[in-house]
């Protein structure tokens, strides 16, 4: 078997202890310290090491999930240690002041300290009270915005379309009374996130930096039932005389683009353009480049005039001429100038931490060579489809239904609950009352291949909670792997975060009707807003939740204006046992615990689920008791399905096949949270849902709208997997086409994806 990613799941069954056997059988040692490390067992000295391809001098930023870290310009620092038990992230940025930035992470575990957490006095756990008419009902709109003329980009191949997403464009919205009610300015993506309104009528205008108003926007309904995502094109207005159009790509030599874009460090980072005049004068303010790499920008010209583009990436300038066009700039035909920055990404060649007296701990995150998932860069390509949020945004997500009692303008905690206030307020453990728990251990291996130890616990007919606490999983399935993996699991080891799902109402919220939210705790059972699941960094409540249990009112980031309601329509996801690992130990296998995942799943189903949710618990276990998961289930749209009547040339029992070995394993579990759009269990009229989306952009990629291209599916582990699957079965490769439209994403075109 394949070895499979995340490097991290290896790296953190390192402890203190076993950190002595890898120094002496010739690990680092007490030489690759240059400087002495700080006193105290728990003061850990980081240490990166980078090169620069042009000689830049790189600068440094720390990060720590857990305990304290020197945040100094300098490629070593001290990070001071949690107490407790638990695997804690740091994370470097380094940045060549061109424009060229890299992450870096490294995880340690403290279980071998064997100290333990400090117990925190309770907090009560008490949603703000929200006066009336401060929370809407409406959901929030999502807004990207994009070039409205034609952006053909000049390739080997060709002219190729490439939309070009528009940052800083200044949108205004006002209610059908003419009062503005909402100002913003869109990010480096092109998008802007209107908070909830009350449902009504809305004018939007958009306008440059200038102050010019582009054409394109236009009137937007606010409803109660759906979040929306508006995808508008934005021209000059007529009137404007814009007649010079131009755009371009700006881009490094190593493929990557100036800037970045990270919510952990916050940084917002990107290129400039400005149009200039012969003599130099501005004849455009400057323009974002967004974090695609791509730029427009329009102006009002003289028709032959001699023009040139300033190219700002933070410390590096140039000015390019911009090509005469014979018989003048028109708007009728719009300009590339594209150009390469003379820089590369810094690279990290080496990172290590060492304890006190100089023994190696920890290791650093990097993705197992091989793995498909290597291929598709950047963090926000996994568990952020449907938005990224902040430190700020994940807070004020806590502090409305009572999670934290309040935030400061950075989005740190202040009040915060612990695990055990939540276990208490759940009924969990010692504060058990008449309600039974049921417990399972297992490995999701096709989501994100950690050990699960689930709990859950129904208190009344409007509170449902389960907590799960996570440890890395196996990187192979042989089951001597499965089994030290699990048993490590149990005996507390290792623990990333307890991530615990709650479906209960809250005071003054969605008319006192329940609903489901999300909490995450760290090692030592502190709150936190973010989590590190498939190595590719952290990522912040709610939106790394939603990202796989739906919501229909969320789209882009939880607001971070007013008092919008916690009531995302997230949903429970069910317990689906084909894409699980089990233990091989008395107690712990899956024949043992297959009553308490049936009972898990019934638990879901007083969550509130969705209709796909219930039908598909429904179809597991239609058999009936013995209540044992079918894993051979196939929902009728697809047992019935002729492939050749919308001209497939495949037969029922391949559709049997792909849905089985496809759709349940690598889309089914989170889209039965979807919006029933997104069932592809059900079918309408003669075939399953999903086959209308053959060839689309989120799974086959090479469309121009870069945000959905190959985003599916958006689970790292989950890529990797089916890609494992299909290159050793050449049979469902070419189901994979013949369902799907390619069995993977083609590149973005004409640029590579960064």
């Amino acid at each position: 078997m394949r070895t499979l990613p995340i490097r991290w799941l290896t790296a953190i069954w390192t402890s203190v202890v076993i950190i002595l056997f890898v120094v002496a059988c010739g690990g680092a040692g007490n030489d690759e310290v240059k400087d002495p490390v700080e006193s105290g067992a728990a003061n850990t000295t980081l240490r990166v090491d980078a090169s620069d391809a042009n000689g830049d001098g790189l600068s440094y930023q720390w990060r720590v999930t857990a305990g304290s870290i020197s945040n100094k310009n300098s490629k070593q620092t001290v990070w001071t240690l949690p107490l407790g038990p638990g695997a804690h992230f740091a994370y470097v940025l380094i940045s060549d002041g061109k424009g060229g930035y890299v992450e870096q992470q490294y995880v340690v575990s403290t279980d071998g300290f064997k100290t333990a957490a400090p117990v925190p006095s309770p907090v009560a756990y008490v949603a703000p009270t929200v006066a009336s008419g401060d929370e809407f009902d409406g959901n929030a709109t999502r807004m990207r915005l994009k070039a409205g003329f034609s952006t053909m980009f000049a390739s080997t191949s060709g002219t190729k379309a490439r939309e070009v997403y528009l940052p800083g464009v200044q949108v205004v919205v006002k209610n059908s009374s003419n009062v503005q009610v909402f100002a913003g300015e869109t990010d480096i993506g092109g998008e802007l996130v209107v908070p909830r309104l009350p449902e009504g009528n809305y004018s939007v205008t958009c306008t440059t930096l200038q102050g010019t108003q582009l054409d394109g926007c236009s009137t937007s309904t606010v409803s109660k039932t759906a979040a929306k995502l508006l995808t508008w094109s934005l021209s000059p207005a007529a009137a404007a005389g814009r007649n010079l159009l131009l755009f371009g790509h700006i881009g490094f030599q190593d493929g990557g683009v100036c800037g970045m874009r990270n919510e952990l460090f916050n940084v917002y980072s990107t290129a400039n353009v400005q149009l200039l005049a012969a003599n130099g004068t501005a004849l455009t303010p400057q323009v974002k480049v967004n974090s695609f790499g791509d730029y427009a920008l329009d102006a009002s010209v003289v028709v032959d005039a001699s023009l040139k583009l300033k190219v700002t990436c933070e410390g590096f300038t140039t000015t390019l001429d911009v090509p005469a066009v014979s018989g003048g700039y028109s708007s009728s035909t719009p300009l590339e100038l594209s150009y390469v920055i003379p820089n590369s990404r810094p690279v990290v060649t080496k990172m290590a931490g060492y304890g006190p007296d100089g023994n190696l701990r920890g290791e650093m995150v990097v993705p197992i060579p091989g793995s498909y998932s290597v291929n598709v860069p950047g963090f926000n390509r996994f568990l952020a489809f449907k938005g990224l949020d902040t430190r700020l945004s994940g807070c004020l997500y806590y502090r409305s239904f009572g999670a934290v009692q309040d935030c400061d303008s950075q989005g740190n905690m202040i009040g915060p609950i612990s695990l055990n206030d939540w276990l208490r307020e759940n009924k969990f453990g010692p504060w058990r009352g008449s309600n039974t728990e049921v417990s399972a251990i297992y490995i999701n291996q096709r989501d994100l291949n950690l050990v699960r130890r689930m709990t859950a616990t129904q208190v009344s007919a409007t509170k449902v909670a389960f907590y799960v606490c996570n440890h890395p999983g196996p990187e192979t399935d042989s089951q001597s792997e499965i089994d030290f993996v699990v048993a490590r699991g149990l005996a507390d080891e290792k623990m990333v975060a307890c991530v615990a799902m709650e479906y209960s109402p809250t005071t003054g919220r969605s008319g006192g009707n329940p609903f489901t939210k999300f909490l995450i705790f760290g090692p030592g059972g502190k709150l936190m807003t973010s989590v590190n699941l498939d190595g590719r960094g952290e990522k912040f409540v709610p939106g790394a939740c939603v990202a796989c249990h739906g919501g229909a009112s969320y789209v882009g980031r939880f607001g971070e204006s007013g008092h919008p309601t916690p009531d995302l329509g997230a949903k429970f996801l069910p317990f689906d046992t084909g894409n699980y690992l089990f233990s091989g130990y008395s107690g712990l296998t899956e024949a043992v615990q297959s009553n308490a995942i049936y009972q898990l799943n019934q638990l879901v189903k007083q969550t509130g689920p969705s209709a796909a949710t219930t039908a598909l618990i429904d179809g597991w276990y239609a058999a009936g008791p013995p209540y044992v998961l079918d894993k051979s289930y196939v929902p009728t749209a697809w047992s019935t399905f002729n492939p050749a009547s919308v001209g497939i040339s495949a037969t029922s029992a391949d559709a049997a096949k792909f849905y089985h070995e496809v759709v349940g394993t690598s889309c089914r579990t989170c889209h039965v949270a979807m919006p029933d759009a997104f069932d592809w269990d059900a079918g309408t009229g003669t075939q399953p849902k999903l086959i209308p989306y053959k060839g689309t952009s989120h799974i086959c990629g090479n469309s121009s709208n870069l945000y959905n291209n190959g985003i599916m599916p958006n689970a790292l582990m989950s890529l990797d997997r089916l890609r494992l699957k299909i290159e050793s079965d050449a049979t469902l490769a070419d189901l994979m086409t013949k369902f799907l439209g390619c069995t993977q994403a083609a590149p973005d075109p004409v640029y590579p994806r960064h």
